[in-house]
């Protein structure tokens, strides 16, 4: 049996994604530019309350995610 899509938001964008998808997921097909980003730590990743989370998020109808490019250049660390 497939379920009905469930509603999210991406960056202030309404999507539907099937129940138990993740935030890998969603961005994969939404962005995979910004998909590998986060995977490569250099995009940044926050639920709707602020709170740091990673691709591995699962989506709950009513979600809110906001991910974005890191301003930092990649490279070593600041001393």
């Amino acid at each position: 049996m497939i379920s009905d899509p469930i509603p999210v938001f991406l960056n202030g964008r309404p999507c539907r994604v099937v129940p138990g998808s993740t935030l890998g997921q969603l961005l994969a097909q939404d962005d995979p530019d910004l998909a590998r980003a986060l995977a490569l730590g250099t995009a940044n990743a926050t639920d709707g309350r602020g709170i740091a989370v990673d691709e591995g998020t699962p989506l709950v109808a009513g979600a809110i995610f906001r991910v974005v490019r890191s301003a930092r250049a990649a490279g070593p660390a600041d001393a």
